[in-house]
């Protein structure tokens, strides 16, 4: 699908090192954040939610933050459900820079139409969710306590300051885009996610072939939603569709015959940042 197929760029996950100067000498400062959902109304500093950190004098292997995250979670009755590992996650930096240029340009964009247009508003509803949403850089590690117990390549060392999110599983899937009904959508086992868009309804301006799913795990796939290619693909709990805005037939190109319009870059860095969205 168009310049949405150019290869994302992997964050380096440096914080692995396994040099032992390295190892003896950091120290490691890990905040645990289990994702809860804050009451309508509430901000993050009105809420009760427990601020857990585990502090280390040096770096620490994987298996033994997440066996220590678990007790404290337990400990403070954070969850109330088994944690869902498909959105577990380790995080470092914020990705504050990007989210502001990733605003800038849907509100530049916005200013191309009519605050009536059906893209003005669907632009709108897609700039509230980035800005009311915290990004950073997700570590390319798939967590799970039993394999990070059982298989080194799970159990690296972390070291530095880190988020480590460990939610339980959530009932949702986020639909956002191109579409009239932008929001949370409720999960439904075997549900395609050409049905999820229905349910959200497209705007005339929407791609019409292909959907982008950003799963639980950060992994982004393209799935075919055109009533002639429509094939099901699983949509995890906690996943989210993002279907594409598209200049339509009129569109300017650029010299790989890829859409040139405002959209373009704004369908890209979306993908980009959604990836790497902190619950």
């Amino acid at each position: 699908m168009k310049s949405l197929l150019t290869p994302l760029l992997f964050i380096a996950f440096s914080f692995l090192s396994a040099s032992a100067t390295y190892a003896e000498t950091a120290n490691t400062r890990i905040q645990i954040h289990t994702g809860q959902a804050l009451e309508q109304g509430q901000s993050l500093a009105q809420s009760k939610h427990k601020q857990i950190t585990l502090n280390y004098a040096s770096a620490v292997r994987t298996e033994q933050v997440l066996k220590d995250a678990q007790l404290q979670i337990a400990k403070h009755a954070l969850l109330t459900t088994p944690v869902y590992w498909l959105q577990a996650a380790i995080f470092t930096q914020a990705l504050e820079q990007e989210k502001s240029a990733l605003l800038t340009l849907i509100t530049t964009q916005q200013g191309e139409f009519d605050q009536e247009d059906e893209r003005y508003k669907a632009l709108t509803r897609l700039h509230q969710f980035i800005a009311s949403n915290h990004f950073a850089k997700r570590a390319p590690l798939q967590l799970d306590y039993d394999q990070a117990r059982i298989t080194s390549s799970a159990n690296p060392l972390l070291s530095g300051e880190l988020t480590l999110q460990l939610p339980a599983r959530s009932q949702q899937v986020w639909v956002l885009g191109a579409v009239k009904n932008a929001g949370a959508v409720k999960w439904q086992q075997r549900l395609s996610t050409a049905k999820y868009l229905d349910h959200a309804e497209a705007i005339s301006a929407a791609e019409n072939d292909t959907a982008v799913v950003i799963q639980p795990d950060g992994k982004v796939e393209t799935y075919p939603i055109a009533y002639w290619n429509d094939r099901h693909h699983d949509v995890a709990p906690g996943a989210i569709i993002y279907l594409p805005f598209t200049g339509g037939w009129l569109t300017p190109l650029d010299n790989f015959g890829f859409d040139a319009s405002g959209f373009n870059k704004i369908n890209q860095a979306v993908v980009s940042l959604l990836r790497e969205r902190v619950l």
